[in-house]
């Protein structure tokens, strides 16, 4: 039986991957990297943003070093800068988490599967959103990256991830607020 390794797979298996790691971590890591995401979207935003907002100054300069700015090159570049900052804010950012409460050890082994499972749904729908070239809200003129279209009629699970894109990014902010209640009884 020849093993057939389809983008549907590769998602999946990230998607374990990061479930797995939550409980290497536990849940208050896991919460960490999850505040840490939020704080990288809305950074590599505004610096996207500001880059829009000038990239007529900029352009002139990087024309000079022979680099071009295709929409590929852009989003390699957020997603590099998103992973680089998820990386540094969770191990150097300051962020401490603690709860009250400790439910027990099966709902904590329940809160932490669902941390995992937010913040593999959080990471991959950033990831993901930022290689599609799309705002990370739901917008209705917005349309994938031109080289991403054989991905999505390839990728049942590519194309669930984009389209609930913004499902994935208010799931992490529910689950943090249901750990909170859980956590105090």
């Amino acid at each position: 039986m020849p093993l057939s390794i389809t983008w549907d797979f590769f998602i999946a298996v990230f998607l374990a991957l990061v479930i797995a790691y939550s409980f290497i971590i536990g849940k208050h890591e896991s919460v960490k990297v999850i505040v840490a995401a939020y704080i990288s979207i809305v950074a590599v935003q505004g610096i996207e943003s500001f880059f829009i907002r000038y990239a007529p100054l900029f352009q002139q300069s990087l024309n000079n070093l022979h680099i071009a700015l295709t929409p590929f090159s852009v989003a390699l570049l957020k997603l590099g800068l998103f992973i680089f900052s998820v990386i540094v804010l969770t191990l150097r950012g300051g962020l401490a988490v603690s709860y009250e409460g400790e439910p027990g050890v099966v709902m904590n082994t329940a809160i932490t599967g669902l941390l995992g499972v937010a913040k593999a749904g959080l990471l991959l729908s950033a990831l993901v959103t930022y290689v599609a070239g799309m705002p990370m809200m739901s917008s209705a003129g917005a349309a994938p990256a031109a080289w991403l279209t054989p991905l999505l009629e390839q990728s049942f699970i590519l194309h669930v991830i984009l389209d609930y894109r913004d499902l994935w990014f208010a799931l992490p902010a529910f689950t943090l607020l249901l750990v909170d209640l859980l956590s105090k009884e």
